[in-house]
């Protein structure tokens, strides 16, 4: 890992964008970006803060120390205006995605959190200097979607719900119709099962000699890093 950092770090950085601004293909220099943003985090007091509920009764669901950085490390980088996650649980991702929005300054933006468990304590672990931001929605999301009550377009989503092998691909499907162009599309846990490299591979057309097909790739580019996937839209 360290010495993948460096020749990340290599990388040319790219300009600070403006919110919903498109993305310009190719998107490799995102690495060093995202790379720099998580080692960032990582060193902070607010890591050191939130580790405190790693080791406490709750630890064994919440999304491991390195999964947030890089979560965090790809907020900052995408710098979106609407984002919506399911499974937000007692919120230790919806907090990393919340200090990522509060240190690029996007007072605006905001995380819509998905919860299907009612007797959750919704977002406890999130501090109150981050809560303005977020809005947390209690129910199924199967649900929230036949009533529209989802905002639309969005420009970052993130699966962290049920890992069974349908409903991930359910999600993925219904939210990259939602997501604008050079919108991101983030899973935790995607080592569970081949759901997300089977979406990944319907993103991604080839030519009759087997090269990839720029023009009818509907990503821009995609990437793991722990149990964090990753899809940057583009609209066919």
């Amino acid at each position: 890992m360290r010495v993948l950092t460096k020749i990340l770090r290599r990388q040319p950085n790219r300009e600070k964008a403006k919110p919903n601004e498109l993305l310009a293909a190719p998107t490799y220099n995102m690495w060093g970006r995202v790379s720099d943003f998580a080692a960032e985090i990582q060193k902070s007091e607010f890591m050191v803060g939130m580790s405190q509920y790693f080791e406490g009764p709750d630890g064994h669901g919440l999304m491991g120390a390195l999964d947030c950085a890089t979560l965090y490390g790809l907020t900052r980088w995408q710098r979106p205006a609407v984002v919506v996650e399911t499974g937000g649980y007692l919120g230790m991702s919806s907090a990393f995605i919340l200090k990522a929005l509060a240190d690029e300054s996007l007072a605006q933006a905001k995380l819509y959190s998905l919860e299907m468990n009612p007797d959750c304590d919704h977002g406890a672990m999130i501090p109150n200097e981050l809560r303005s931001q977020f809005v947390p929605l209690k129910g199924r999301v199967e649900d929230f979607l036949k009533r529209d009550e989802l905002p639309s377009p969005i420009d970052m989503f993130l699966h962290d719900s049920s890992h069974r092998y349908r409903h991930m691909l359910w999600e993925f499907r219904q939210f990259w119709a939602r997501l604008r162009d050079g919108g991101l599309l983030v899973s935790h846990d995607v080592h569970f099962n081949a759901a997300f490299a089977g979406f990944v591979a319907k993103t991604h057309a080839r030519d009759k000699n087997g090269v990839m097909d720029v023009e009818r790739t509907t990503h821009h580019d995609w990437g793991r890093w722990g149990y964090i996937g990753f899809v940057i839209k583009k609209s066919s």
